[in-house]
């Protein structure tokens, strides 16, 4: 306990605490969604396509089985010759892309290590290494300097099945 505090000053700063959230006053959010191609404010939406964004519902799909659809079996052998060491790899939940990605990767036979931007850790990867969209791939050469960077399972593909890694 901090010096000079007794547990009932304490307890009468938690009350007052909760008596300040209990008054807090804020102002109506304006909600921006897509509406037939192009973002609109809700509000400004006529009655039947606020109903049916109400109906909305936000899921995650299961990366698992949309995965499978886009990612082949076997994964290339990168290349001997600037061949990359390792790789870090990242991923968001609601990516619709990133399952492919990770399950094409996380085949690879490198040293590897994968990210979640949606936590604090991956987010701080991701500013780290200045990544800006998922998925991203981004291959090391054996002395730790960055090879290059790829965005979609073809992309990888490309990259590892070249006969010399192309630098950044």
């Amino acid at each position: 306990m901090a010096k000079g505090r007794t547990v009932e000053a304490i307890d009468r700063e938690i009350a007052e605490c909760k008596e300040e959230l209990t008054n807090v006053k804020g102002r109506e959010t304006e909600v921006y969604t897509r509406i037939v191609g192009y973002y609109r404010a809700v509000k400004n939406w006529n009655k039947g396509k606020k109903s049916e964004f109400k109906q909305r519902v936000c899921f995650e799909p299961d990366f698992a089985e949309t995965a499978k659809k886009e990612t082949e079996t076997a994964s290339p052998a990168p290349a001997a010759a600037g061949a990359p060491a390792s790789f870090i790899y990242f991923t968001k939940k609601t990516c619709p892309n990133c399952p492919a990605v990770k399950e094409y990767v996380e085949k690879l036979e490198i040293k590897h290590a994968g990210y979640v931007v949606d936590t604090a850790e991956g987010l701080e990867k991701a500013r780290e290494y200045n990544v800006f969209a998922v998925p991203t791939v981004i291959f090391f050469g054996a002395d730790g300097k960055e090879l290059y960077r790829a965005y979609s399972v073809k992309e990888i593909k490309a990259k590892l099945e070249a006969p010399v890694a192309q630098a950044v």
